[in-house]
Parts: C-alpha cells; structure tokens; sequence
C-alpha cells in the first residue's frame, strides 16, 4: 500500500499522474489518498497529517509525501523506516517529528538511486512525478530496498515549527491547520495539556472553556476539546471558529490555569 499526501489540491492532473507512474511499475499497489489539501509550500501541514495518520494502516505502507517549494534544488530527500512503515519525500522539514522518533532509521536518498530510478525525461518543478513516485515503486516491489536508498543521516531537517512550550505559567502553542469545518486545530497536544491543572484558552481575544465535545455547548458558542487525533481544538458549534474569531494557520494560541 502507498498513501499520497501532497498540496497538489484537485485542479490538473497532477495527482493522477503520479498514481499512473507508480500503477505502471507496480499494478498491484493500492493506493490512498490522505490529503491533497494541506496549506501550498508548508511542509509542516502534510508533516503534522502524516505523523497522526500513519499507524492506522498495516506495517509495510509506504508513505509518500509532496509538499516541496524547493523542488529542483539541492533540497535532497529522505526515506525513513518507522515500525515497518516507510516515509519518502523532501527534506525540508516534512518528516521532521517522525524523523526525529527515537525508533527511526533515516536515509539520506543518494544521487546515484535517484539517476536509476528517475524517468529519462525529468522535469526541475516535478519531482513527484519524475523521480519519487518510480522510487515508490521500487521500493513497494522490492526492486529497491531500504538499505541501498542512501547513506543514514541525522543532519536532515529539523522542526519548522516551534513546539508548544510553557512560558511563565502559560503553555504557548499555535494552529496548524484548521479542517473543512473550520475548526482550528493546534500543535498542542493532550499530553502537553496535562502541565496545566484547570485549562483557559486564550485565543483571537477570546477566553474558551475546555469541553468534551461539540454538543456540549448552544450553536454559536466557541468551545475547545481535544479531537480525534488527540491534538486542543478550537471549535464554534454549528458554526466557523477560523471565522468567528479572524485566526487561521500559524495564529498563536495559549493556554492558562482557569
């Protein structure tokens, strides 16, 4: 199995192209799309989706990643192996939080495993294309191990993010992304919660209550919780907090003792 993540959105047939690359090499391949959504040119988005995403599929699932402004540059790119699973894109601080898990083996993709593997004719400004997707292939068939991808590296790069961090009584952190719904999701974690005994969020001017779930509050009252991927949430019920409150990616969020 390959999963595909990548900022791509739907317009072209840039996606479906890919897909033919990798189903040309290796026709019994499933393929999933995690997202094609994630912010342009902000690794750390597709980063964030893939590190809370990856262990619901089966070990052996190949994650294939395309957020990359610097295509065509000297930018290099990574394959890790986590747990049984493999994690190929830029380096560029994509993988970063996997990358940096004590359990990862990374490697640093070599010039040479990319000129056998590269299509004849390849492009400066699509790598997915021309380059990650057949080495994909090569790795889900077995042409191409892991060992052989490239030297084991441990000056890839790192956060691009800054983590959350507790500052004179406060635990600061920011949204990451926000979903279809318009809810903010942020780099605070459940975990990271528990240095505060009885959590206020301060965020867009307001102060938010931490609830269970969205019912918990009327249709139009903001509330916070921690959601399905175990990350502080910041929600409007029945409505759009990116809207209701005017913050968006990156908007710095902080939480104190109620």
């Amino acid at each position: 199995m390959i999963t595909l993540t990548t900022d791509f959105g739907h317009r072209g047939p840039f996606i479906g192209v890919m897909k033919g690359i990798i189903l040309g090499r290796c026709p019994a391949v499933t393929i999933v799309d995690l997202t094609h959504e994630c912010l342009v040119h902000w690794p750390a988005e597709a980063g964030f989706w893939i590190a809370r995403s990856y262990a619901h599929f089966s070990s052996g699932t190949l994650h294939l990643a395309v957020v990359d402004p610097g295509v065509g540059t000297k930018r290099g790119l990574l394959v890790i192996l986590l747990n049984g699973h493999l994690f190929l894109g830029p380096n560029n601080g994509l993988f970063s939080e996997i990358a940096s898990l004590p359990e990862s083996i990374v490697r640093l993709v070599s010039s040479a495993t990319i000129k056998n593997h590269q299509l004849r004719n390849n492009s400066s400004t699509f790598h997915g294309r021309d380059i990650l997707a057949p080495i994909a292939a090569a790795l889900v068939t077995g042409e191409l191990s892991f060992e052989e991808c490239g030297r084991e590296c441990d000056d890839y790069v790192g956060d691009i993010v800054e983590k959350p961090e507790l500052l004179a009584g406060a635990l600061v952190g920011q949204v990451i992304t926000t979903d279809n719904f318009g809810n903010l999701i942020t780099n605070i974690s459940r975990e990271d919660l528990k240095e505060i005994q009885n959590p206020l969020i301060l965020a867009g001017g307001e102060k938010i209550h931490l609830r269970n779930t969205y019912g918990d509050v009327e249709p139009g009252r903001l509330l916070a919780l921690i959601n399905s991927v175990e990350m502080l949430e910041i929600a409007c019920s029945e409505r759009n907090a990116t809207e209701t409150l005017g913050i968006g990616r990156g908007s710095p969020v902080k939480v104190i003792e109620a």
